[in-house]
């Protein structure tokens, strides 16, 4: 996957920047430039000008609904590699240490769920099964870390969910229940991944984490609404299920923290949900990941659930403006793919058949992986982030000298284009300032600077791309420095690359 990271810095501030380089599929273009005229953009500004969570909504109307599934397999066509081996391993610890640790963990966890499948017997009555469910629980809970903090789930609730997840592990165990029934499977799969996730603030005693990075960063659970339209989308479609990432704040978050510890604070909206909002409808400046849920692994179902992640996806980019690629899963029936989707490239693996000890072990191990992996890998930028004190996002931009690396934090202010569809230059242009916005005169425009931020994909070198914005940009700058006629006629360069 050839690209490159380009980011343009434009004001009458002579730095230069070129941003760092992450552990993520290579991709890339950001750049930024000042003396813009911001009461005239070539696109509209949408929403409050202090806020990225402030996306209009993401619309279909009817007619666009049809043309943009019909383009989502199109692209699935032409983009998608199939049945690709090490998906699941992009979102592996980069520290092999950590990552034997946290392979450890998703073993415990398939263990406990292996023993759960083999209670249920044939023969065996609700009762007898009901017992033997509850007793085994209950021992596996005594050998592992009391319920804390971050715990949603009682005894009790364990077994609910254990009821509910075996139908669909353990066929033919529930008469009334249809693995080729996509609303029957719904509620299983949300409730293995939120048995999960409990489990991994839940480690064996004798697996505790003795260092920060042994201990998970975020859990990975499933909104409990499924076969519904996200709260922040108009037009009738609806996801099967979708994922969210909750941030574990083992320093007890002040008010006064600007940042949250994981970084995926997406908007405000986040932080109302924290306070009492209802947070089980998922809404889309907040998905991490769409789960597409068909009957069987037929070709058809499986490509027609391909093309819906692909239509879904473009609601999360155009709501997450730090995300530079999502992460997807496409069931058919107990069989289950994991899918990643970036600029160029749509990759899905092998299926993991949760029928089977192995395939379980497979989706748990990339479950876990997930709450303990650095954030980049989760497809988030984490030089853009919110601002949990000013409530705005942020975007960090490396000043490169040839004596030393620098840093500045610019200030949103508002956008001017969002990302617009799944596969692409992903372009998306800020307007930032280098103070909060609560610090600025609310009229004052004067030295706004424009970040570009997109990532054009490179067949060859990116040293010699000659349609690499922030050469051209800096050789304009540098042209016509000093030309004192031209002042205000042309953005002017402060970083890139």
């Amino acid at each position: 996957m050839d690209g490159k990271t380009d980011s343009v810095l434009i004001t009458p501030v002579k730095s230069s920047k070129v941003k760092p380089e992450d552990t993520v599929p290579e991709m890339g273009d950001l750049s930024i430039s000042d003396n813009i005229n911001t009461s005239t953009p070539s696109k509209p500004s949408y929403g409050h000008p202090r806020s990225l969570s402030a996306a209009p909504k993401f619309s279909l109307s009817g007619s666009q609904q049809t043309d943009g599934y019909a383009e989502a397999r199109s692209q699935v066509n032409y983009y998608l590699k199939d049945n690709i081996d090490g998906v699941q391993a992009i979102a592996k610890h980069s520290d092999q240490t950590t990552q034997q640790f946290v392979i450890k963990q998703a073993e415990s966890i398939a263990e406990f769920i292996d023993e759960l499948v083999q209670c249920v017997k044939p023969g065996l009555g609700n009762a007898e099964l009901e017992n033997e469910l509850k007793a085994t629980i209950a021992a596996q809970l005594k050998r592992r870390s009391p319920a804390g903090r971050y715990s949603e789930k009682t005894d009790t609730d364990m077994f609910n969910s254990a009821v509910r997840f075996l139908k669909w592990l353990c066929p033919g165990s529930d008469s009334t229940f249809s693995k080729t029934n996509e609303k029957h499977i719904y509620p299983c799969f949300v409730e293995l991944i939120n048995f999960v996730a409990e489990l991994v603030v839940r480690p064996l005693l004798g697996q505790q984490p003795t260092s920060f990075d042994e201990k998970p960063k975020r859990l990975v659970r499933s909104y409990r609404k499924t076969d519904v339209k996200p709260d922040n989308a108009e037009g009738r479609r609806r996801i099967d299920m979708a994922l969210k990432c909750d941030a574990l704040h083992y320093n007890n978050m002040s008010d006064d923290d600007e940042y949250d510890e994981d970084s995926i604070q997406f908007s405000e909206e986040r932080l109302k949900a924290k306070d009492g909002r209802n947070d089980e409808r998922p809404n889309y400046s907040r998905i991490f990941a769409v789960v597409e849920v068909k009957p069987d692994t037929s070709a058809a179902n499986i490509e027609k659930g391909f093309a819906q992640l692909v239509e879904y996806s473009k609601g999360v980019y155009w709501n997450q403006h730090n995300r530079r690629f999502i992460w997807g899963l496409v069931s058919g029936g107990s069989n289950v793919k994991a899918c990643i989707l970036g600029p160029n490239f749509l990759l899905a693996s092998q299926f993991m058949d949760v029928t089977t000890a192995a395939g379980r072990l497979e989706l748990i191990g990339f479950l876990v992986n997930w709450s303990f992996c650095e954030l980049p890998k989760l497809g988030y930028d984490p030089t853009i982030r919110f601002n949990r004190v000013h409530k705005c996002f942020t975007v960090d931009m490396a000043d490169s000298n040839e004596s030393k690396l620098t840093q500045t934090t610019y200030y949103l202010r508002k956008i001017v284009v969002f990302a617009e569809r799944v596969f692409g230059r992903h372009t998306r242009c800020f307007v930032v300032g280098r103070q909060p916005p609560s610090l600025e005169a609310k009229s004052d425009n004067s030295g706004d600077i424009l970040i570009k931020d997109a990532w054009p994909e490179v067949s060859g070198s990116a040293e010699d791309d000659m349609r690499d914005e922030s050469k051209l940009l800096k050789r304009v700058s540098n042209g016509l420095a000093g030309r004192s006629e031209f002042e205000g006629m042309y953005p002017k360069y402060i970083s890139g690359g």
